[in-house]
């Protein structure tokens, strides 16, 4: 099956107030299949907006290909933007028009029915507010005005860089819901995004990016693994008797609020069976590796985990990080 979103060996190079050249992107590469709900992370300055605006043809690339389902851009960018819609950084809106005409404004310059507006501001929790002014909108209200715009085209390929800013968590949980239903009808979506448990709870895939280069891409479940010590957390009625009888045991355990930690523990059903044998039924039993310990661990140790790292062999020493 043809990739929805394709990079390979993306370059921009800008000149610094020195005039010296900078690397933004150094090498990227990035794969996301059709279908998928795509995590896309890296720490601040890594190049995630440089890479966004350069797949879409704001920004030139000095070198690397780009392909969006299978179709080189910019070559066939102008063929592509039917199938793709995007939000990249802070979306700015006219505060004189209503929500309302701000979209049917779009939907007449990119060629689609207005019936769709109707569609989209009920998607995104706009239709009450639709004849209100933009200037009278909340910073989330904005943010959900900017996703319907690039819900516009019902595209195939929807690219959204931090579409939570601004939302409670109400609205976060809506929006979790847009883009899973999207995704549903086999459709695309890829989340730039610094809010690492969302990401978490509803990505399938990640690509993590460091100072420009690609150092670790795949399944969420095998990002988590590179974070994975071991450590399961357990939730039992009586945390402070569950503790004493699982150390007692020879394991190593810490309470943490209302849960508690067994660490360096190879099989986790042995918990079960200490605790079961006391009459103590565990309710939960989960790993405790998060994204953000395996962002934490990516980045900022330059581990390139097990999963698709990055081939430094092809690179000249010159070339490699540090």
């Amino acid at each position: 099956m043809t990739p929805a979103l394709e990079i390979d060996g993306l370059v921009k190079t800008y000149q610094s107030v020195f005039g010296r050249p900078r690397a933004a992107l150094d090498k990227l590469d990035m794969l996301v299949e059709p279908g998928q709900i795509h995590g896309f992370l890296g720490p601040n300055g890594s190049g995630k907006s440089t890479t966004l605006k350069t797949l879409l043809g704001l920004l030139r690339a000095d070198g690397g290909h780009m392909r969006i389902f299978g179709e080189p851009v910019p070559r066939f960018q102008a063929a592509m933007a039917a199938r793709v819609g995007a939000i990249v950084e802070a979306p700015a809106f006219f505060g004189n028009l209503t929500g309302y005409k701000t979209l049917s404004l779009l939907a007449k310059a990119g060629g689609v029915p207005r019936q769709r507006v109707g569609v989209v501001l009920d998607q995104v929790g706009l239709a009450d507010r639709s004849e209100d002014m933009v200037r009278s909108y909340s910073l989330g209200m904005r943010q959900r005005l900017a996703v319907a715009s690039a819900l516009l085209k019902n595209p195939d390929l929807l690219i959204l860089d931090e579409p939570n800013n601004g939302l409670d968590p109400a609205g976060v949980r809506e929006m979790r819901d847009l883009l899973r239903g999207h995704a549903e009808q086999g459709k695309t979506v890829v989340i730039s995004s610094h809010i690492l448990a969302e990401i978490a709870q509803i990505c399938d895939s990640v690509t993590i990016i460091s100072r420009g280069r690609t150092v670790a891409a795949g399944p969420v479940s095998e990002v988590l693994a590179v974070a994975d010590k071991g450590s399961y957390r357990v939730r039992v009625d009586d945390h402070q008797r569950a503790a004493q009888i699982l150390t007692e045991a020879g394991a190593d355990v810490s309470i943490t609020g209302d849960h508690l930690v067994v660490h360096d523990l190879a099989e986790p059903a042995w918990v079960s069976y200490t605790l079961g044998v006391h009459d103590m039924w565990v309710r939960e039993l989960s790993p405790v590796a998060q994204l953000e310990d395996a962002f934490l661990t990516i980045t900022g140790s330059g581990s390139r985990g097990s999963f698709r790292p990055v081939d430094d062999s092809e690179r000249t020493p010159q070339e490699r990080p540090a």
